[in-house]
């Protein structure tokens, strides 16, 4: 079992909010081209990416698993 990010609603929210992805990044403490390649699906999330976020989250008031799913891998 592993979280998952839902790329399509974390782009919708930078878009909402006006945010870019460099400035997004910063946001987070993460470096930008680990940030890009989060989005382009070419990486999965760690442990920093889902404690950063969900701490930004619960700055900004948004509702962390609106961004994460839970993925159960088969056996």
């Amino acid at each position: 079992m592993y979280l998952g990010l839902r790329r399509e609603r974390l782009l919708a929210l930078l878009k909402e909010k006006g945010w870019g992805k460099t400035e997004f990044a910063r946001k987070l403490e993460i470096h930008y081209s680990y940030f890009h390649r989060l989005l382009k699906g070419e990486r999965n999330p760690g442990s920093k990416f889902f404690n950063n976020f969900s701490r930004f989250c619960r700055e900004q008031g948004l509702e962390f698993e609106d961004y994460v799913y839970i993925k159960i891998k088969n056996q």
